[in-house]
């Protein structure tokens, strides 16, 4: 299915593609060690459930963490396309204001109906994905950025780390293990606080051991 797009569309894609813009080359590769949980996402199947892809339709989309707002943008829709509207800033630089443009497309379902798909936007790219991602400026797929899936990239040691690290940040946190275990949010239940508690403790203990085993192997592999 074709994309159609109105005539400043092509403008507005051949203004990004200036020094720093979607289009300028792979300057937007990431380090290959980054994973796609480490990146704020978009995914237009939660947009599509929502009813939220109604031309003409403008709504706000927000991250949190431990129910406190971290960051927003917000989107513009047209038939065969968004505006993305947020702000950005580089370390030590000042905040500047991005739109970016990301095309959609609609193919049908096999039971009546149609379904919706972001095209990657990236230089050289307009693969058709469900998720996009930002580590860096722009919203872009997951192979622009070389992302990996976690789950890639984790063995038992490391899944039982983030496991931990990921409840250290859901509670408004740092991941910093060394850090004392983050205290409860205030409106949060005790009934919800405590099993977290002791799921991060279990997810501790089997790291700590899942290293110690790790440490045994070699030492027997140099010895």
């Amino acid at each position: 299915m074709a994309v159609n797009l109105p005539n400043d569309f092509g403008k507005m894609l051949e203004e990004n593609s200036s020094v720093g813009g979607v289009g300028s080359g792979n300057w937007y590769r990431w380090n290959s060690k980054a994973t796609t949980d480490e990146c704020r996402s978009l995914d237009i199947r939660r947009f599509h459930r929502e009813r939220l892809l109604k031309p003409g339709y403008r709504f706000s989309w927000s991250w949190r963490r431990a129910e406190r707002k971290v960051a927003s943008i917000d989107v513009l829709v047209y038939r065969d396309h968004l505006i993305l509207s947020y702000r950005y800033r580089r370390s030590g630089e000042e905040w500047e204001d991005v739109r970016e443009p990301v095309p959609l497309q609609w193919t049908p379902c096999n039971f009546g109906g149609e379904k919706s798909w972001f095209i990657c936007p990236g230089a050289g790219c307009g693969r058709r994905v469900a998720v996009l991602y930002k580590p860096n400026r722009y919203f872009l797929c997951r192979h622009c950025y070389d992302l990996a899936y976690q789950s890639q990239r984790d063995n038992k040691v490391y899944r039982a780390l983030h496991r931990a690290q990921d409840i250290r940040r859901r509670l408004g946190g740092s991941a910093n293990m060394m850090e004392p275990f983050p205290k409860k949010p205030k409106g949060m239940h005790w009934s919800t606080y405590d099993p977290l508690w002791w799921e991060h403790h279990e997810a501790e203990m089997e790291q700590l051991v899942g290293m110690r085993e790790w440490l045994d192997k070699m030492e027997r592999r140099v010895g």
